[in-house]
């Protein structure tokens, strides 16, 4: 089950750096896009500190393997781009 979520997380990834890269080259070099990037970033960064935190905890209490927290965090990476990628697609759309 967890390599399931992971691989689909890879995938979400993967769409999600594409669409951040490409609003980077086209939007992001001015002040819409900048501000647009930064209110994106602030609650991403947010969310690493809090992904962080959960990952932490469930390692205290389940003793995962190499490979499940390869996946966990693998799931948590591609979770974070994706929500990152909604904001900046969301305040695209507020600015």
């Amino acid at each position: 089950m967890i390599s399931i979520l992971s691989t689909i997380t890879t995938i979400m990834l993967a769409f999600s750096v594409f669409y951040v890269g490409s609003f980077v080259a086209t939007e992001g070099k001015d002040e819409r896009g900048q501000l647009i990037m930064g209110k994106a970033s602030i609650y991403t960064y947010i969310l690493v500190t809090v992904g962080f935190v959960a990952t932490v905890i469930v390692e205290a209490m389940i003793s995962l393997s190499v490979e499940q927290l390869i996946q966990v965090l693998a799931i948590v990476y591609g979770l974070l781009a994706t929500v990152h990628a909604f904001l900046i697609f969301r305040f695209k759309k507020q600015f």
